[in-house]
């Protein structure tokens, strides 16, 4: 079975970082993937539902949810499997729920790999360096706002959920990437 990774992120303001982080990282880890297991690595989708952030380019979810829909119908003709590989938070729920009804396959970056992140911060950012997609000086970032009522939105800003170092991130992510690798080698053709 072919399979065909697509990287999914998001464009939304990164403070100090590229507003389209997410995507890149996403694109790193399905180049990465690719080379050990086979298979194409499509362009990018650099927008999804982030509604989370102010000033963020989103898609609606009924048109994120058709975009996919549409590639995972022409890949099952070409005998292929899609494999969508998502490094922004704010995707994880929806692309799952969209995968199961539609019938691909999600890696949810951050979720399997077990790296709690926060937005534009030192997590991300050490992320984003130890894959070589950023060469940047990481800096910690504020406490995540948790409250008890919130809002649609979140104000943009750098907030952190652990505090990782570069090499603890090294480990995760190479120990991560070796689990999915035996997966996708794993799956059903």
């Amino acid at each position: 079975m072919k399979l065909f990774l697509l990287p999914i992120g998001s464009w939304e303001p990164h403070p100090g970082l590229e507003e389209d982080l997410d995507t890149r990282i996403a694109a790193k880890i399905a180049e990465i993937l690719s080379e050990r297991v086979g298979g194409n690595v499509l362009p990018p989708i650099p927008f999804s539902a982030s509604f989370e952030w102010e000033e963020s380019i989103s898609l609606k979810v009924e048109t994120l949810s058709a975009v996919l829909r549409d590639v995972n119908e022409s890949i099952k003709k070409l005998g292929g499997a899609l494999v969508v590989v998502n490094a922004h938070g704010g995707n994880s729920g929806l692309l799952q729920a969209i995968a199961r009804q539609e019938g691909f396959y999600v890696i949810d970056f951050y979720g399997s790999c077990g790296i709690k992140v926060g937005h534009s911060a030192l997590t991300e950012c050490l992320v984003a360096k130890v894959l070589g997609v950023i060469d940047t000086i990481c800096e910690k970032g504020k406490e995540w706002p948790r409250r008890k009522v919130e809002g649609a939105r979140i104000k943009v800003g750098r907030y952190d959920e652990e505090g990782y170092s570069f090499y603890e991130i090294q480990i995760k992510i190479m120990r991560c990437l070796e689990e999915i690798t035996k997966e996708l080698k794993g799956l059903e053709p």
